[in-house]
């Protein structure tokens, strides 16, 4: 029998504004003041948690008791874990239901998740969690939240296998069993990445290496995407090193060409000038080899700031206008910047 662990999490009333709805003449008028909440069982606050290979499939069950609105209403509840300190600036939501007061989480899931949540995925190293329920009756109604059970988990490091897009064109036969992909990093149908396209012409997005999974083409207007196996092809207007966006929730997709730089007080054109990379199509990486004095440096694209790469924790990884990497010692560097997997990285080689 699987493992349970229970957490025991009590919707909070906090105030909410005025909402009322009509129907057949009948009114029905939210008070506040009958907006109540049980009182909450927070056994499970400051516990810890060490994730493993061994437990993986045991589970962890959320339960909290319904929300009152002080009247008879089918309620969405989300349970939502960001860091503890976060204040739910960037939550991840583990799963949701509708009138239902439970919800059950496989280890294994939340270790994945988890993972996205270390500073280095790689290195899995304990994270001091909060969590919540997040109560919701309509788009004009505030929604309610539980008060925070933080607990500290423990993952374990596995290879992340990212949600894939192919992109199977002109640019490279019409295979989609070999085509370049882009990946979802938090798995929640938002797609980006880079591929070089040594030719104008035009491409699809697949959720499969092949044509039996669902093909995204043209939506009839610009940026817009259709599942229809009949809808057109997409395309680029000329050849070059394109950043792809794709929503598969809302059918949307965006393009940009681009050129990479160094830039930096490290570098000889400092802060106002890049020093251009160059692109080699068959290890699919932007270079260049220069002189580097010990200061900062960052990628951009098209001599812009609006597209830019640092690294927040200075460990190969990196972050959309993340911090400088810093140069610790003067000297002749090769200096390496890859977009070819989901997650980006780059490599500062002393020569």
């Amino acid at each position: 029998m699987m493992k349970r662990i229970s957490i025991l999490i009590i919707v909070l009333a906090t105030m909410i504004g005025f909402y009322s709805c009509k129907k057949d003449e009948n009114r029905v008028v939210l008070d506040p003041a009958k907006v109540t909440a049980p009182v909450i069982d927070a056994s499970a606050d400051g516990t810890s948690v060490v994730i493993t290979k061994t437990n993986q499939d045991s589970t962890v069950l959320f339960s909290w008791k319904a929300a009152n609105y002080g009247f008879n209403t089918a309620i969405n509840y989300s349970v939502q874990m960001d860091l503890e300190g976060n204040n739910f600036s960037n939550p991840t939501t583990l799963g949701t239901t509708k009138s239902t007061t439970t919800l059950e989480v496989s280890l294994g899931d939340l270790n994945n998740k988890l993972l996205l949540m270390e500073a280095d995925p790689e290195v899995a190293t304990p994270l001091n969690i909060a969590f919540r329920v997040v109560a919701n009756i309509s788009s004009q109604v505030d929604d309610i939240y539980s008060k925070v059970v933080n607990i500290t988990f423990t993952p374990y490091t596995v290879p992340i296998v990212y949600p894939q897009l192919y992109v199977p064109g002109a640019y490279q036969g019409w295979a989609p069993d070999a085509a370049d992909s882009i990946g979802s990093l938090k798995s929640d149908g938002n797609f980006e990445g880079y591929i070089y396209m040594d030719a104008p012409g035009e491409f699809k997005f697949t959720s499969e290496r092949d044509w039996n999974g669902i093909n995204y083409g043209d939506g009839g207007t610009p940026g817009t995407l259709s599942t229809d196996g009949g809808a057109g092809n997409l395309s680029v207007p000329e050849a070059g090193f394109y950043k792809f966006n794709v929503n598969t929730n809302d059918l949307t997709w965006t393009y940009l060409k681009t050129t990479w730089g160094l830039i930096g007080d490290a570098t000889p054109g400092g802060w106002d000038t890049d020093t251009p990379m160059t692109y080699n199509p068959d290890t699919q990486l932007w270079t260049v080899t220069l002189d580097l004095n010990a200061a900062d440096i960052k990628f951009r694209a098209n001599s812009a700031w609006d597209l830019n790469y640092g690294s927040n924790n200075q460990n190969g990884k990196l972050d959309q206008d993340g911090a400088n990497i810093h140069i610790d010692v003067a000297g002749n560097y090769t200096i390496t910047l890859d977009l070819s997997h989901t997650v980006y990285r780059y490599n500062v080689k002393k020569n």
